[in-house]
């Protein structure tokens, strides 16, 4: 099934679906380097630490399956139009559209929030975050070699970045 909902601000009441489908990601050592799961009262701090020009969307179709944070990438002032984000999709979700929709939601609020750059890592064994990633025109600036240690084995980090002022940016 295709995602045909819509993608909306989060809300404290979205907080366990949002908690469950981060936990599902910790289970399925893909994308997260938590280890363990993160309690609802943990990423409700989170939540609360997102605050404009930054925040949180889920992709709702009548429940929330899936999200994207926008956060700073560094606190010194110097990097206050830089952001980093993440994108999480409920297992069950996941290959429907639902990043997708979401990407394209957070690139809009980053750009009309006044970010010129957002940058992310993504793990070089994660195929479909990079190919979310190529298709809204971000490039691939960077590789660090074995730089996640997960259950005894490294994994490469590839580093991607887009330009939001750049004419070329697919919407």
């Amino acid at each position: 099934m295709r995602f045909a909902g819509h993608v909306r601000p989060a809300l404290p009441v979205d907080l366990p679906a949002i908690t469950e489908i981060y936990n599902q990601a910790v289970a399925d050592r893909i994308a997260t380097c938590d280890l363990s799961d993160v309690s609802v009262e943990r990423r409700a701090e989170w939540l609360g630490r997102h605050r404009h020009p930054y925040g949180v969307w889920v992709a709702d179709d009548g429940e929330v399956c899936g999200w994207v944070a926008v956060s700073a990438y560094d606190p010194k002032p110097c990097f206050h139009r830089t952001a980093t984000f993440a994108t999480y999709v409920a297992r069950s979700r996941r290959g429907t559209g639902v990043g997708t929709a979401l990407r394209r939601v957070m690139i809009e609020e980053a750009t009309r929030r006044g970010f010129h750059s957002l940058v992310n890592r993504v793990w070089a064994n994660n195929e479909a975050s990079i190919a979310l990633a190529k298709q809204f025109g971000f490039r691939q600036v960077g590789h660090m070699h074995e730089l996640v240690e997960l259950d005894g084995e490294y994994i490469d980090c590839l580093f991607f970045q887009l330009i939001l002022d750049d004419p070329g940016v697919p919407t």
